[in-house]
């Protein structure tokens, strides 16, 4: 009879702790299936539409990460955050945190190794680069170095006995076991994905700042050569303006000596000396006057016919260049959201750590507050989609590509029915 009553008291406890629990367990929802949604069609956009990049790649595991997220882990919390007191499935517990911990590691490494593919596309152009061959290649070291590291969730947690406040009564809840209450193990396990996690968003930062500087500089080494090029233009103008007189006054002293060879030639046809010498002079004053001439068109079309990359050349090196920008900001914003929703999930896990009983002199409402911002780490997972849809153009285009050819199918389908 006791047991009933015992019993029958931590369904009433569990019950209006889960009614607390229901803004939680809302909000979880909502990010489950805009995460759901957006990733899919991520996944479909850059699968099948985009051309083949390291970037596309590492973009296409984080969409598969956030959507193993969305569909596995957060129904897991679910589950978890709606039975706090009287929680008896040890193995849902066991695949929940395992998933938690893989899905957060190791989206932290792939956003660390675009960090990387960025910082050697802008502060390293000639040296090593990522291949497409090579990005892959770091996705699959990266997800089995990730299990690795997070096996030990699987076997620490389970179901741990916890003592209700002003009850006297004892539930359970998932985490830590009580095996390993005792063990050094789980401390050293949480320390180790702490300082791993901190680690990579600590060389994300700084690789974004080196990156960020880098960016300025070469905008500031452009608007300069802008600058030298507009004056170096004006002058080459200018020293043309003399030798084109130069060129014009050889040509007409060249006509010159021209017509008056032809009309002393006419005037003293009699005389053959006369007309021989003025011959040989006028010849010698035209072969020099020719070859300077031919010297000074010589040097002008040296001058006239520098090589210069063509228009479609250099327009093409601009898309490129500006492709590259605008990818490494949609880097740099999906890095940037990451951090901001992983950030309350490590301020709260530091303040557990330092602070003695400090989820324990919590009241009901702290501890909802408390576990709703223990969570905020899952707004990272529907947070990719909506960034891609605002600062990536082609992923906009392609969602519209996307949505007429299906409104047309859907048409076509409606026809052939009637």
């Amino acid at each position: 009879m006791e047991f009933d009553n015992t019993s029958s008291r931590l369904a009433e406890l569990n019950h209006a702790d889960t009614l607390r629990h229901i803004p939680i367990a809302v909000y979880l929802g909502l990010v489950g299936v805009t995460g759901c949604i957006g990733n899919l069609i991520v996944c479909y956009i850059y699968g099948s539409v985009y051309t083949q990049s390291n970037s596309r790649i590492f973009l296409l595991c984080l969409a598969v990460i956030d959507l193993c997220t969305c569909v596995i882990d957060i129904p897991l919390e679910i589950i978890t955050v709606l039975n706090q007191y009287n929680f008896q499935e040890s193995l849902l517990c066991k695949f929940s945190r395992t998933g938690n911990s893989f899905t957060t590691l190791y989206g932290s490494g792939v956003l660390l190794a675009i960090g990387v593919d960025r910082y050697l596309k802008i502060c390293r152009p000639t040296g090593f680069q990522i291949s497409n061959r090579t990005a892959k290649l770091l996705c699959i070291v990266l997800f089995f170095g990730t299990v690795v590291l997070v096996w030990p969730a699987f076997v620490m947690y389970g179901l741990r006995t916890t003592v209700i406040q002003g009850e006297g009564l004892n539930g359970t809840e998932c985490s830590i076991s009580d095996f390993y209450q005792n063990s050094v193990y789980p401390t050293v396990f949480q320390f180790l994905i702490f300082t791993l996690f901190a680690a990579a968003l600590c060389i994300m930062i700084v690789m974004y700042t080196l990156i960020g500087r880098k960016v300025r500089f070469f905008a500031f080494k452009h608007e300069r050569r802008r600058s030298q090029s507009n004056t170096l233009d004006s002058d080459d103008n200018l020293d043309d303006v003399p030798n084109l007189k130069r060129l014009q006054r050889v040509e007409n002293s060249n006509a010159a000596e021209k017509n008056e060879y032809v009309n002393m030639s006419q005037s003293n046809g009699k005389d053959t000396v006369f007309k021989d010498s003025c011959s040989n002079v006028n010849t010698d004053t035209l072969k020099s006057v020719d070859s300077h001439t031919t010297e000074i068109g010589t040097i002008e079309r040296k001058k006239r016919f520098v090589h210069q990359p063509s228009t479609t050349q250099l327009d093409q090196i601009k898309r490129r260049r500006k492709l590259a920008r605008n990818t490494t900001y949609l880097m740099f914003i999906v890095t940037f959201s990451f951090i901001i929703a992983g950030l309350p999930h490590l301020i709260l896990i530091i303040l557990n750590r330092i602070i003695d009983n400090f989820v324990l002199n919590m009241n009901a409402g702290g501890k909802v507050v408390y576990r709703f911002f223990l969570r905020s780490y899952f707004l990272g997972a529907t947070a990719n989609p909506i960034i891609y849809s605002i600062f990536d153009r082609r992923f906009r285009n392609a969602c519209r590509s996307v949505t007429r050819k299906l409104k047309s199918k859907v048409c076509r389908r409606e026809e052939h029915d009637v």
